[in-house]
């Protein structure tokens, strides 16, 4: 086996595998498994508290203190309405934003206040409205007053450019930001686009561009990594376009969902041959790619995937043609690349906007791949 053990184990939810997603269980087992991030996601309710639950509608995880079905639309509703929810499974509490950073401190603090190993990966789903990163601010610091402890902890994972624009445009950010002093070489969170294109991506790298060249005396937000899905890492455009863009603004690089040892190793060469500063995979199954990467005598996995790990920067056919079959499937579902052209990169954001996600088909698609642990 590849010798990979710089890469970086984000536990999917937590343990999505083992145990109830979004939940300090899941959360507190992920890090026992000796992975040091662990990826959550975060909406906004209607009177601004921030919560925890993957989905905006509450039915699939959760239910009412009776056991009854709970179907509630988070960003439609007030949190009076879903302080009691439970999990349907376990019965924990849903948690709010300021739950996960209080237990996320008391764990910090076991292993002493200079540990900045363990991190929190944020998945701000796009419906939200921009405003929701001023409130996520505004939780971090009610949390813990000290802003530069925060950078090298947490990272904020978008869907939309809308966001990374409002960082850069809302005053909030900029009193914020620039009276606050760097920290382990972190001006603010890592700000990481969530994609399921590699062309999509290079919007944001292009973005980085625009604002670097900007000149003002403006505090400066940037793009610092990007978490994609696999499938989309299994192309030649993303190894000959999108991996030298990501190596000449020297970017992290993160890679979701990775539950079998051929998908890790892959990524892992990929990522040591261009020597990419920091990467890491997201996985269902922490303990298990945190066992694959400590265990360097693992040779291969019995899977068809085995034979295809490329020594190079050589995507081996059948990778090409699942890549290319997964495109086509979401095309004829109906998804877009919906990237914004530099044109539209220095229009205001309206901080109040939600977007409304019509693609019902491709919702019903995706979540099917993901029970079946495809994603």
């Amino acid at each position: 086996m590849t010798r990979c053990t710089d890469c970086l184990v984000i536990g999917h939810r937590g343990f999505k595998a083992r145990y109830t997603e979004n939940t300090i269980t899941g959360f507190t087992k992920c890090f026992e498994t000796g992975a040091t991030m662990f990826e959550t996601d975060t909406w906004t309710t209607k009177d601004e508290v921030l919560v925890i639950s993957h989905d905006v509608n509450t039915k699939r995880i959760f239910c009412d203190e009776d056991g009854n079905e709970a179907d509630y639309n988070i960003l439609d509703s007030y949190y009076d309405q879903l302080k009691n929810l439970r999990t349907i499974q376990t019965g924990e509490r849903m948690l709010t934003f300021k739950d996960l950073l209080r237990w996320f401190i008391e764990y910090i603090h076991k292993y002493g206040e200079n540990d900045s190993e363990h991190r929190i990966m944020l998945d701000i789903k796009n419906a939200n409205p921009p405003k929701i990163l001023k409130l996520i601010v505004r939780d971090m610091l009610e949390v813990h007053d000290d802003l530069a402890w925060w950078f090298p902890r947490i990272q904020f994972g978008v869907w939309n450019l809308r966001f990374v624009k409002y960082l850069n445009q809302d005053p909030y950010f900029q009193k914020h930001f620039s009276l606050t002093e760097p920290r382990n070489g972190y001006s603010h969170p890592d700000i990481l686009h969530i994609s399921a294109s590699w062309q999509d991506s290079m919007t944001y790298l292009a973005y980085n561009e625009y604002i670097q060249s900007s000149n003002n005396n403006r505090f400066k937000f940037l793009v610092t990594g990007v978490s994609m899905i696999y499938i989309a890492t299994w192309s030649t455009g993303f190894v000959t376009k999108f991996i030298p863009a990501v190596k000449a603004q020297d970017l992290k690089l993160y890679t979701w969902t990775i539950n079998n040892l051929a998908q890790l190793e892959y990524f892992c060469r990929l990522c040591l041959s261009v020597q990419i500063k920091e990467y890491g995979i997201i996985s269902d199954w922490p303990d298990k790619m945190v066992s694959y990467l400590g265990d360097i005598e693992t040779t291969t996995e019995k899977t068809e995937l085995s034979v295809l790990i490329p020594s190079s920067f050589y995507v081996p056919w059948k990778l090409r043609l699942v890549n290319y079959l997964c495109v086509a499937v979401l095309y004829v579902a109906g998804v877009r690349i919906a990237s914004a052209p530099p044109s539209l990169f220095g229009t205001p954001v309206d901080p109040n906007e939600a977007v409304v996600f019509k693609a019902k088909k491709f919702q019903k698609i995706f979540a099917f791949l993901q029970h079946m642990r495809i994603f």
